[in-house]
């Protein structure tokens, strides 16, 4: 699987008059299975961020490079009363440009990808009467079989309690492990702090760095403006 390159490239919004805003220029490779968690206040930018990396915007500068895209809304932004099976299907949809009807093949990839996220029980439920944590494992089964190489996450982890939050974590990584990109915009800064890298976006602009450093105590009060009371990861004390 090829990586991701980005070279000065401006993601933003333009409204009528000029108006709108745009990030800071970023110049970045992401190397296939890196997990990198994309910070910083609402309306910093990270959901067009995501959207501009998908080819869902166009960039206002620059150019990417990358390789064929997932995009994965928030939890609670698909609504469909498709089975479950049938949803994760459909993720195999671009294989059959040609007919609109799913092959056998089709259902058992489905199948075998759910059963893989230990959701394969949910298979012939209407997907709109899951949980917010039971809709966003299927969802990252349907990952599983668009067998794309960057997968891009709004939020994955929002409106879920721990256990779900947990799961949806340990199928992320699971992605990553089989060679994909995953790139995820997050409030949780204990998911962050468990990526393999986190771009910062705020007021001062666009940082890519290691965990460690952009969690530290004065990143987090420059970006956030509070005082970060433990450890992002554990909740410790911090050294």
């Amino acid at each position: 699987m090829s990586g991701l390159l980005l070279e000065g490239l401006v993601a933003g919004r333009t409204a009528r008059g000029g108006k709108g805003f745009r990030l800071p220029p970023l110049d970045q490779r992401v190397a296939p299975g890196e997990v990198v968690a994309v910070i910083g206040p609402n309306g910093a930018g990270k959901t067009t961020l995501l959207k501009t990396l998908a080819g869902l915007l166009p960039p206002l500068a620059g150019s990417i490079e990358r390789p064929r895209a997932a995009w994965l809304p928030p939890p609670g932004a698909v609504a469909a009363g498709f089975s479950v099976l049938h949803l994760t299907a459909l993720g195999r949809s671009h294989l059959r440009r040609w007919s609109s009807g799913l092959a056998p093949a089709d259902l058992a990839a489905a199948r075998a990808a759910l059963d893989r996220l230990d959701v394969g029980h949910l298979a012939d439920r209407p997907f709109d009467r899951l949980s917010s944590g039971q809709q966003q494992l299927v969802l990252i089964a349907r990952l599983f079989v668009q067998d794309a190489p960057l997968c891009l996450l709004d939020e994955p982890l929002a409106l879920l309690d721990p256990a779900h939050a947990r799961a949806v974590e340990a199928a992320i990584r699971i992605l990553a492990g089989e060679g994909r990109i995953v790139i995820a915009s997050t409030h949780h800064l204990p998911f962050a702090a468990r990526a393999d890298r986190v771009l910062a976006l705020g007021p001062d602009g666009a940082e890519m760095d290691a965990p460690g450093r952009a969690l530290a105590p004065d990143r987090i009060r420059a970006l956030f403006g509070v005082e970060a009371d433990g450890c992002p990861c554990c909740g410790g004390p911090l050294s």
